[in-house]
């Protein structure tokens, strides 16, 4: 986000909100963070938040930040699909795995 774009933010803010007048202070700390958002789902956020809201918005209440794009879920498909394959051939091969020593002894399965 511009400087420009913070700016049309914060004077949407204070003609909704009249009591609101930001300082130099508060807009330059603003612009720290919002520097890394994106101005078009800010506002999104900002136009949701005067419908809703009879109080000026705070940095968190219109704060949108990136988020990096993970492939965990693929990455879990991908074990769970392995794990299901070797499953299956240990099931069909009837190959047992020896129990562990500290098992054994508690266990009705004959150690190998």
């Amino acid at each position: 986000m511009t400087k420009e774009e913070l700016f049309k933010l914060l004077v949407l803010i204070e003609s909704v909100y009249s009591n609101c007048i930001f300082k130099d202070e508060t807009v330059q700390e603003w612009f720290q963070f919002c520097s890394e958002m994106d101005y078009e789902k800010v506002l999104r956020k900002l136009k949701y938040h005067i419908r809703k809201s009879p109080y000026p918005p705070a940095i968190s209440d219109i704060a949108v930040f990136h988020i990096e794009e993970n492939h965990f879920p693929a990455r879990l498909q991908e074990w769970m699909k392995r794990s299901r394959e070797r499953i299956e051939i240990d099931h069909k091969s009837n190959r047992r795995r020896p129990l562990p020593v500290w098992l054994a002894e508690y266990s009705l399965r004959k150690s190998v």
